[in-house]
């Protein structure tokens, strides 16, 4: 018994002496500072990250605001003012792609083509994928390079064969192409796709005219072209069937509804060539 209290006494001796030198080793109040200092950075650090994500949710509802903005200016037909605005967003938020998709929207909609395009592949440089910018980037095609345009949209269309405005577009590259029963189809799907646009259906009457059913191209055209809302493209194509079947007059009539009498004759002219380039059976 004495050798087991012994044993006993030195084990507890040595538990006790060897709290004793970490004790020593580490102060209580050092222990007590360090965890202090710890979750003071801690806390500190906690507060910079939630500074950082507040003012990055700040600056991109900042630049939401600007861009709706530039939206409606676009709108509106005040180029000049939104170019500056998205100059100025571009110089604060550098390669954002959504600013410079606009920048390219906007330099296509002055007629500004060289630059559009430039701006269109920095869109995609950023973002490969980017289907607004490949959308743009094929529209421009459409009037310079209608085989480069159709070669993007065959790609979109496989990409998003679900999609009525990229199968829309890809119908019209389909047209000017030549390819006019294929273009055809296209519009009707995209008809199919969503039975609410309107783009599709004028772009089908067009198709028809341009391949012999003028009075069939006339008749889905005509109801847009008369409302008072009609676009000025939409009015185009109207008046070129009009020429197509030598109503000349009928087509300046349309035509002056929103341009000077001047202007009028020019495009009368522009259409009838269009027509004999374009056209399968010509007048």
């Amino acid at each position: 018994m004495k050798y087991k209290h012994f044993a006993f006494t030195v084990r507890r001796s040595v538990r006790a002496n060897t709290q004793k030198n970490i004790a020593d080793f580490y102060p209580k109040n050092d222990i007590q500072k360090g965890f202090s200092v710890f979750n003071m950075k801690s806390v500190f650090a906690f507060m910079a990250l939630f500074a950082l994500a507040g003012c990055a949710q700040h600056q991109n509802e900042m630049l939401d605001r600007n861009l709706s903005i530039v939206d409606i200016e676009m709108q509106n037909g005040e180029v000049d003012t939104a170019i500056q605005k998205l100059k100025e967003l571009n110089r604060d938020y550098p390669n954002n792609q959504d600013v410079i998709l606009r920048l390219a929207e906007v330099h296509r909609m002055t007629g500004k083509n060289l630059a559009a395009v430039e701006f269109y592949k920095k869109a995609l440089k950023i973002d490969p994928n980017f289907r607004a910018a490949w959308m743009g980037l094929s529209k421009i095609y459409l009037q310079q390079k209608p085989e480069t345009s159709l070669s993007i949209l065959e790609n979109l269309v496989k990409l998003y064969p679900a999609d009525p405005e990229v199968v829309d577009d890809y119908g019209v590259a389909l047209d000017l192409n030549g390819r006019y029963a294929d273009a055809q189809n296209a519009y009707r799907r995209a008809i199919s796709l969503d039975p609410s646009m309107v783009g599709p259906e004028i772009n089908l009457g067009l198709s028809l005219g341009l391949t012999g059913h003028v009075a069939q191209g006339l008749a889905l055209i005509r109801p847009y072209a008369i409302a008072s809302d009609a676009s000025q493209r939409t009015r185009e194509n109207y008046a070129l069937l009009l020429i197509a079947c030598g109503k000349n007059d009928e087509a300046r009539a349309v035509l002056q509804t929103y341009m000077s009498e001047n202007k009028t004759e020019g495009t009368v002219e522009r259409l009838s060539e269009f027509w004999q380039k374009h056209a399968v059976v010509k007048n």
